[in-house]
């Protein structure tokens, strides 16, 4: 990867001001992982800095160092510096943050640009990845066993723990650097993986007998219902990766789970394709992003049927657009 951090990385050392890093509401490992990672680095640079989240940490990046540390936003305050990862824009925070200045540091095609300090790589495997370069171009010294952890943490969850398309030589290259520096790719991916409660096994089972097949077996989706959440005793964070279920099934090209969400008055959907299918162009038809193989959005219908058929529509219209349907 080309390092093109330079701008951001002057800027960054001569700030003086109070900087808040942020993350798209419901983190993810990319997400939670980038922001603690850029944030102990600054830190450690003697930074006023502020790592800040609309929404808890859920249990399954409870393991992250320092997460403890994220505080909820809104929290009221003013920063001079804002950095949001891993998002299209600030608007992905969910909330209202008060910055002066707004910085992206993101791998996603497309999504809103504020200036010359922006961060943006779709080439890249994860913004944790492009988090690693930003350090690395100031100071790798500085590099230790929690920030590589945080970075591997963001590297491994977005790369399927180095299963998805956007595995490369560059991932297993940094990956190696970051278990040189002290990050345990078993520990994190037990932390990670393998500690589901049992509720969120009774949620599984739920979202399951929604399995449906459309389009000849070419796309599979889940839905899952507020009131399963209700059911097991589980929530929202709980639905993260179900939708690989329906993507695990042959021959399938397109996945989807759509998830309601009543007190926002949406249905969220993620999107997953394996090879032919670039997924990013449905969501953005639907308002949202992400990348060719996986995506989201949030739909808005005023039930169950509409919001549904509105996803089927777009997905069509994508097959057909791409010549995989006549």
């Amino acid at each position: 990867m080309k390092r093109e951090t330079v701008p951001l990385v002057e800027f960054l050392k001569e700030t003086k001001g109070s900087i808040l890093i942020l993350t798209h509401e419901n983190p993810d490992g990319d997400a939670l992982g980038s922001a603690m990672a850029l944030y102990l680095f600054l830190k450690k640079k003697g930074k006023d800095v502020t790592v800040g989240c609309k929404d808890r940490i859920p249990h399954f990046l409870d393991f992250i160092p320092h997460s403890e540390e994220v505080v909820s936003l809104p929290d009221g305050r003013f920063y001079d510096i804002g950095i949001i990862v891993d998002s299209a824009g600030f608007y992905r925070a969910g909330t209202e943050v008060k910055v002066a200045k707004r910085i992206r540091i993101d791998h996603h095609v497309g999504g809103e640009f504020y200036g010359r300090y922006d961060y943006i790589d779709p080439k890249a495997p994860a913004t944790a990845s492009l988090i690693y370069e930003l350090i690395s171009a100031w100071d790798e010294f500085e590099i230790d066993k929690d920030i590589a952890t945080c970075i591997y943490a963001g590297l491994a969850t977005d790369t399927g723990f180095f299963r998805y398309s956007n595995t490369n030589e560059y991932t297993f290259e940094l990956a190696k650097k970051l278990v040189h520096w002290g990050a345990d790719p078993n520990y994190v991916y037990r932390m990670f993986a393998e500690r589901e409660s049992l509720g969120k096994m009774k949620l599984i089972s739920k979202v399951l007998e929604t399995l449906t097949l459309y389009e000849d077996g070419l796309v599979a989706g889940i839905t899952i219902f507020d009131r399963f959440f209700k059911e097991t005793g589980t929530e929202y964070s709980d639905s993260e990766g179900l939708v690989n279920y329906p993507r695990s099934l042959e021959g399938v090209e397109v996945a989807f789970a759509l998830i309601e969400k009543p007190d926002e008055g949406i249905w969220k959907v993620s999107l997953r394709s394996k090879v032919n299918v670039d997924v990013s162009k449905i969501a953005e038809r639907l308002g949202g992003g992400g990348h060719k193989y996986a995506s989201g959005a949030k739909i808005e219908a005023s039930s169950y049927q509409e919001a549904l058929d509105k996803l089927l529509s777009e997905i069509h219209k994508q097959l057909e657009l791409q010549k995989i349907v006549s």
